[in-house]
């Protein structure tokens, strides 16, 4: 597939409300409200887009200098952070020449801020997620260099909105550990319908309940308040290929940045992973998700220089003609690693 064949749909329904179900204190949240599909420039323009901001000659950060996430989100929230968490009040940081919107979305389990940067005005809007996997550092620099991308190109977002969470596990990253501080792992912790209670100490706990923990109730905030077109979550792919994994109806999105990348589309990484932002936000609300899976023995600014096309292709796919997702009774891809 060439950058130019990346045709690409947004046909999704209404989403239901979700809930947080800790234990003997139920919680809903209301519903979010459907989007209208836009019509955006094709994958091609992406090109463009970095030709015109000069970013192809840009010269790039030394190999694995990982930037200090949690404490730009400190500076970021001494800005002054929204009065409540979820507030539509996005206060300017002082950030290169494009200065993003800035908005706390809550604390870690240890009281780290969760900070979110926010780049151009949409809809249509992209949430990019860095991070959830505290031990998984290429994927907090890629999130991170995508956001200085975006201060110093403007052009990247014109007439479009991209919301981007650098670190969403702060306190494992702290630990350098997969799971957060009470050893849930958050991409297991959403309320998607195939969650499922698991071992407590095994690499993959789901904790006691969905959105049990304050991480993952802050991304549903997140995600309520900016009503996202588009989600991306970036991961570390330890131990097996890297690819571009779609849920819902992502099919055209994880081709067109596969074009970019060169990374393989996967459907599923061949078991399920009950609880995952894909399986909550892709599959039951049909919002179009890609997990893109960095190659974990790569330099963090290798990962970067050969993903800056695919993450602006993200920002700048058009969704009113994606291809259908496979048929279900399609074979699954072959099996690899949880992300």
């Amino acid at each position: 597939m060439t950058k130019a064949e990346c045709p690409m749909t947004d046909a999704r329904p209404a989403p239901d409300a979700f809930a947080r179900a800790a234990p003997g204190k139920p919680r809903g949240f209301p519903a979010v409200a459907p989007r209208a599909a836009g019509a955006w420039p094709a994958c091609a323009a992406v090109a463009a887009v970095l030709l015109i901001g000069g970013c192809a000659r840009r010269a790039m950060v030394p190999q694995d200098q990982l930037p200090d996430l949690t404490t730009r989100a400190a500076a970021a929230q001494g800005v002054e952070a929204a009065p409540a968490p979820g507030d539509a009040d996005l206060r300017r940081a002082d950030r290169g020449p494009r200065a993003p919107r800035v908005i706390h979305i809550g604390d870690s389990v240890e009281g780290r801020a969760l900070v979110v940067e926010v780049y151009g005005d949409g809809p249509p809007t992209t949430l990019v997620l860095g991070g959830i996997h505290g031990d998984e550092t290429r994927g907090q620099h890629v999130a991170a260099r995508f956001a200085e991308f975006l201060a110093t190109h403007p052009e990247a977002t014109a007439g479009r909105a991209v919301a981007v969470l650098a670190l969403a596990n702060p306190d494992g990253a702290a630990r350098h550990t997969r799971v957060n501080a009470r050893g849930v792992d958050l991409n297991r912790n959403f309320p998607s319908r195939n969650w499922r209670a698991s071992r407590e100490g095994s690499r993959h706990y789901g904790g006691p309940a969905p959105v049990s923990e304050p991480e993952t109730e802050a991304i549903l905030r997140l995600i309520e308040m900016l009503r996202p077109d588009r989600i991306l979550s970036i991961h570390d792919a330890a131990n097996m290929k890297p690819c571009n994994n779609y849920d819902g109806p992502a099919l055209g999105l994880a081709e067109c940045m596969a074009a970019c990348n060169g990374y393989r589309v996967a459907a599923s990484i061949g078991y399920p992973t009950p609880g995952s932002l894909g399986s909550w936000a892709g599959v039951d609300r049909a919002i179009p998700t890609v997990t893109l899976e960095l190659p974990a023995k790569r330099p963090a600014s290798e990962c970067w220089a050969r993903n800056r096309e695919a993450l602006a292709a993200v920002v700048t796919a058009d969704l009113a003609a994606s291809p259908a997702p496979p048929p279900a009774g399609a074979p699954p891809a072959a099996p690899t690693l949880a992300r």
